[in-house]
């Protein structure tokens, strides 16, 4: 009866899995769009439910609402809203709930995704990863973070059939999984709205020519997907311990995909079996009974569901069984593109172009010449000065922008030189933390032996999540990463072997100041940047690119995907595991919570936001997110999540407006200057408006050879 307990435990778990996945195969089943924004849209809903029915209102620590503008004094009246939740009986609560949910999945799809069709790959996850930390970080701030204890909605009553014990609530939750699987597999068959989703996930261009609103179609799929996050959050919640909290359903986002995966992303009856598989899977390997010793320590922990997540993801995605991925590509692209402006300039260009009929173009750019080298010598002085002349707290923050600027080069070397998409930057961080603690508490090795051995740990890690890469592309890859990331945060970082022995020894470096670890780890970051910019002018860099730009031409040119791939991989690992160490040393403890999956999608927006395809991208990404906002924070403020808000908000406009980021923007305006460039500017003129005399007078009277033949050049391409 053991094992009969533990398969129909698993098998009501599997339904929570598959209800949770129904609304994730719902979004891209209509749209193709991977929706890493799903449960932050159910936590949203299920807060708004529990808040306002007024059975769980006694319960709650925190009965009303607040809100603080991000940077405004708080004692200002005008800068926080503070209401008072309504008494709502279950049913008008739910109703408002998924109102709610539905309003803002409507809202997505107009203001952000509607723009992102026939994005690359990556495009869409980073555009759904920056809803999901924008929408986490507004209902923290608003709904507050602390965890909250609510009622079940219905009464608990246990049952006992054939010796096995279960719940109503499990019952409950598996009908209606299963009824809403068989609802929406019929809605997508034999309606003709469920056949109009269908024929515009396929081709947006031909539902048009067939009289399909594509927009409103896609407008009902993110609508309904919605309602089904906060039904399923709501669910769950009952079910379980009554624990109304972020973490615990934020963290259901991969057993969610995981059982969308089971129905190929795009089967809803495939999603529901592929939960209840999960499901067992989980509670038949929680059920073994190891022997003492090693299988028992490190299968005794409470991460146990989350590694056997992610080694079914990886068997299922290795393997591509055909009743599972008939029909759906495997093959993607590698998600990596850069984007260009919907005019014939880049608005970079179109800014020379402006300074140049002003005249002050030339003058930028020979500036610019002795200028950086001015920039860079000020930021040298102010790195290395500020530690020494302030308090120890300046030399925290620098390290903290330290440890961001080498995760992001890590990014920038994986993804955006190789096109892998992954999401386990942090991953690797972790494991190079841990090991600076056992290297330094345990072997008793001097900082400056740990930190490189810190980056050859990340090594091994980071090549074993590089073998998937080897068939998987775009979603498919980015899927097995998230999966390692979640099981690294709740399984391998709460090791109890890791866990007890996470103090770091800085031996000779002084413990009660953290400057000596500050500029050790600079010294480091400085090794890993020229290491890094050296790499980015051999062949090994210009493979990096044929194969992020096209993996089948890098083939004809006689590249080695697979050398090439796990290269980046490695080296990417070894770049985070230093970037661990580092952090080890700045904070002495190594604790899992650093090193969250939620952190690791924040680092891919922050990323993209600075430039996901430079290496001064990566330079960028701690003075904007590190140094800025240091230097405007008030103590003043109620928000704590304002940086999270702003960076998830950022990365969807960049991932629509400008994918290129901030660093690619300054860069290409700074280049020198081609005389070839006033064609383009010509030419693009000539495609709108006429260009002025003033300006045509002057390029003419600077370059009259040059003129001559771009205006040669012009009327014949009109001809």
């Amino acid at each position: 009866m053991y094992w009969a307990e533990l398969l129909v435990a698993g098998l009501f778990v599997g339904a929570v899995y598959a209800l949770y996945g129904l609304g994730i195969t719902m979004v891209y089943k209509a749209t193709r769009v991977p929706n890493f924004a799903h449960g932050a849209i159910g936590t949203v809903g299920a807060f708004v439910f529990y808040k306002t029915w007024k059975a769980s209102q006694p319960r709650l620590q925190i009965k009303h609402l607040h809100f603080q503008i991000p940077f405004a004094d708080s004692k200002a009246w005008w800068s926080h809203w503070d209401p008072t939740t309504p008494r709502l009986p279950l049913l008008l609560s739910l109703v408002l709930a998924l109102a709610v949910s539905v309003v803002l999945g409507i809202l997505i799809e107009r203001l952000f995704m509607r723009y992102l069709v026939g994005a690359p790959t990556i495009g869409l996850i980073v555009a759904t990863v920056g809803l999901f930390i924008l929408i986490t970080g507004l209902a923290i701030d608003f709904f507050n973070q602390q965890s909250e204890t609510v009622p079940p909605i219905i009464r608990e009553q246990r049952y006992t059939a054939l010796g096995v014990h279960f719940f109503n609530s499990d019952v409950l939750v598996a009908v209606i999984a299963l009824a809403l699987a068989l609802a929406l597999g019929a809605f997508f068959r034999f309606t003709s709205l469920g056949i109009a989703i269908r024929a515009t996930a396929d081709s947006r261009e031909t539902a048009r020519l067939l009289g399909i609103n594509a927009n409103r179609v896609a407008q009902f799929s993110w609508a309904v997907g919605s309602a089904l996050a906060t039904l399923s959050a709501i669910l769950i919640i009952s079910r379980g311990n009554g624990s109304l909290d972020f973490t615990s359903l934020t963290l259901l986002i991969l057993p969610g995909f995981a059982a969308a995966m089971f129905g190929g992303f795009i089967s809803l009856v495939g999603t529901f079996v592929g939960g209840l598989t999960l499901g067992v899977a989980e509670a038949l390997f929680v059920g073994i009974r190891w022997p003492d010793g090693f299988f028992r320590e490190i299968f005794s922990s409470a991460g146990v569901p989350q590694f056997v997540s992610f080694m079914v993801v990886i068997i299922v995605l290795m393997t591509r069984p055909k009743f599972i991925f008939k029909g759906v590509r495997v093959d993607e692209d590698s998600g990596v593109g850069f984007g260009r402006a919907s005019s014939g300039l880049q608005p970079e260009d179109r800014l020379r172009r402006a300074l140049d009929r002003r005249g002050a173009l030339m003058l930028l750019l020979k500036d610019w010449t002795t200028g950086r080298f001015a920039l860079a010598g000020m930021v040298a002085v102010a790195a290395l000065a500020v530690p020494i002349f302030t308090v120890s707290y300046w030399s925290t923050v620098l390290g903290a922008a330290v440890f961001y600027a080498l995760i992001a080069l890590s990014i920038v070397v994986l993804t955006g030189w190789t096109g892998q998409i992954s999401l386990a930057a942090l991953a690797f961080a972790g494991a190079g933390a841990f090991g600076s603690a056992l290297l330094s508490t345990q072997a008793h090795l001097p900082p400056f032996v740990v930190l490189p051995l810190c980056g050859l740990i990340g090594v091994p890690l980071a090549v074993l999540i590089g073998v998937p890469a080897l068939r998987l592309r775009g979603f498919f890859l980015a899927l097995a990463t998230l999966a390692f990331m979640v099981a690294c945060e709740s399984w391998l970082f709460t090791q109890p072997g890791l866990t007890t022995r996470n103090d770091v020894d800085r031996m000779f470096l002084r413990v009660d100041l953290s400057q000596p670890s500050y500029y050790l780890s600079l010294g480091f970051a400085l090794l890993v940047f020229l290491g890094v910019r050296n790499l980015g002018k051999t062949k090994v860099a210009r493979a990096f690119h044929a194969i992020r730009d096209s993996e089948n031409t890098a083939v004809s040119m006689g590249i080695d995907p697979v050398k090439y791939k796990l290269l980046a991989f490695a080296l990417s690992g070894f770049i985070a595991g230093i970037a661990g160490g580092s952090f080890g040393y700045m904070n002495l403890k190594v604790v899992s919570g650093s090193f969250t999956f939620f952190f690791s999608l924040t680092f891919i927006t922050f990323a993209v936001i600075a430039g996901l395809g430079l290496q001064a991208g990566a330079f960028l990404v701690p003075i904007l997110f590190v140094i800025v906002p240091t230097l405007t924070a008030r103590t003043t403020t109620g928000t704590n999540q304002s940086l999270f808000i702003l960076s998830g908000y950022l990365a969807v406009r960049a991932t629509i407006d400008y994918p290129n980021g901030v660093a690619a923007f300054w860069s290409r305006l700074l280049r020198p200057f081609s005389p070839s460039e006033r064609v383009a500017w010509t030419t693009d003129e000539a495609a709108g408006a006429p260009a002025p005399e003033a300006a045509l007078a002057s390029a003419e009277a600077d370059e009259p050879e040059l003129f001559a033949h771009a205006a040669e050049e012009l009327e014949t391409t009109h001809a």
